[in-house]
């Protein structure tokens, strides 16, 4: 028993000291010195009264105002020239396109349907797409129609779509809005 205590103890010394360690460990610290303002003493009046600034023995000052000559005035009016607006360049549109609006037109479980609604759709030079989305845990596809500046115009555009359409109540959706959100899978199927 003595000679199997002597080899478990050699035998967990030796696997103890065969790694390396570090033993020296050191700190250290900065301290700034900051030199200490004199105060001077507050003003003490004969009666043993503290004077100081309070709001009874100051005085407000006032700015005079000197009135400039018509002149003067006139001249410098005429030196800042117009400001003229300019509509932006097609590569300054290109650069910061811009997002409106669009209409959502109905929201289906599967890829096929949107395959299916998005051949169904008119097809008069407006973008039509689909954005993917979980909402409490099932999947959606949204089938978005058309791209307008602004909400009155994607309005009047859901009157012209075909009954079909109308008869699933589509809305109007800021693109914008679907940018931010936490699914801003937007893919253009046209």
């Amino acid at each position: 028993m003595k000679k199997i205590a002597i080899v478990g103890i050699s035998a967990l010394l030796s696997a103890c000291s065969t790694g390396t360690y570090t033993v020296d460990v050191s700190s250290e610290s900065y301290r700034e010195a900051y030199p200490v303002a004199k105060v001077d003493q507050p003003v003490v009046s004969q009666d043993g009264m503290m004077n100081g600034v309070t709001e009874q023995n100051v005085t407000p000052t006032q700015k005079t105002i000197v009135p400039s000559s018509s002149s003067t005035a006139a001249k410098t009016a005429k030196a800042k020239p117009a400001v003229a607006i300019i509509p932006p360049t097609a590569k300054q549109i290109a650069k910061n396109p811009r997002f409106g609006y669009t209409i959502q037109v109905v929201a289906v479980g599967t890829q096929t349907k949107v395959d299916q609604f998005a051949r169904q759709l008119p097809t008069e030079g407006q973008p039509i797409w689909e954005n993917y989305k979980v909402v409490n845990g099932t999947k959606w596809y949204t089938v978005l129609y058309g791209d307008y500046a602004t909400r009155t115009e994607a309005k009047k555009a859901i009157a012209t779509l075909p009954m079909e359409f109308k008869n699933l109540k589509p809305f109007v959706k800021s693109i914008d809005a679907i940018k931010n959100s936490e699914y801003p899978t937007l893919n253009k199927l046209n």
